[in-house]
């Protein structure tokens, strides 16, 4: 049988509306995502840039980057079945999600 696996996290938890005014709970589970610096240079340029490029590539690596997340699943909830949850969906909390061959979509806290 043929599964995928997505191992992501909680980036958000809010109220939202569909579409005849009722109110829902969405909670987005993403993934983080590789973030690129491209650092671009003119094919033509001098001997001394082309010498000082390695060296400029490096340095986004060097500091902090922000995290960037793509979400992978969005579950939306009445507010009748979020307030049936006994253990309730928070921001951080990391998940498994499993979508079988047949269509089963599995939801697994992996952080307590």
């Amino acid at each position: 049988m043929v599964e995928t696996t997505i191992s992501c996290k909680v980036t958000a938890v809010h109220p939202t509306f569909d579409g005849m005014g009722g109110e829902l709970i969405s909670i987005e589970f993403a993934i983080e995502s590789q973030q690129t610096s491209v650092v671009a240079m003119p094919s033509n340029s001098s001997p001394e840039v082309m010498a000082v490029m390695p060296i400029l590539k490096q340095l986004p690596r060097m500091f902090p980057q922000a995290r960037a997340y793509t979400n992978r699943f969005v579950l939306y909830l009445t507010i009748q079945e979020w307030e049936r949850l006994t253990k309730k969906y928070s921001y951080g909390d990391e998940f498994e999600i499993r979508v079988t061959e047949d269509g089963t979509v599995t939801v697994k806290r992996l952080t307590i």
